[in-house]
Parts: C-alpha cells; sequence; structure tokens
C-alpha cells in the first residue's frame, strides 16, 4: 500500500462493460475496497454496475464485474398514451 490516499485498479467485465478499464480508487479503512459501485447516466437511464475485488495484490488491484441494475429516470406524466 502507498502513502497515497488512492490505488489503481483495472476493472473487467463481459464485452466492453469494464474492459481493463483503469480507474484510481480510495482506501476504505486504509485497505483495498473489497465491492466497487459505479453508476453512470446514459439516455434518461441510471445504471449501477457492481464490480467486486480480485485476489491479486498487486497494483493496478484487478475487479471483476458482478452485477448491473438499469433504473429508468422516466416519470409517469412523461409516458404519452
Amino acid at each position: 500500500m502507498s502513502e497515497q490516499g488512492t490505488y489503481k485498479a483495472v476493472l473487467f467485465g463481459p464485452n466492453v462493460i469494464g474492459a481493463g478499464t483503469e480507474v484510481e480508487l480510495h482506501y476504505t479503512n486504509g485497505e483495498y475496497q473489497d465491492v466497487v459501485v459505479l453508476e453512470a447516466v446514459e439516455e434518461g437511464q441510471t445504471i449501477t454496475r457492481t464490480y467486486r475485488k480480485g485476489r491479486e495484490t498487486a497494483e493496478p488491484i484487478p475487479y471483476r464485474f458482478v452485477d448491473e441494475d438499469v433504473s429508468d429516470e422516466t416519470d409517469e406524466g412523461e409516458v404519452p398514451n
């Protein structure tokens, strides 16, 4: 672990989801995060992707894709009849 408050990680997942994307994460209580949850808004939908830390200990720390949740941001009043 370095003296910094962050460390390098790389995200792996199916297809282009986290296809080796390198990110910088913050330590949690001085340790690597076990689970990383990222949110993105694409075309009016909120996409939540969950990654779990791999067993390797050298940076960049690998995280594997676990789950994806898509929430539609459309209000009920905006749906045409």
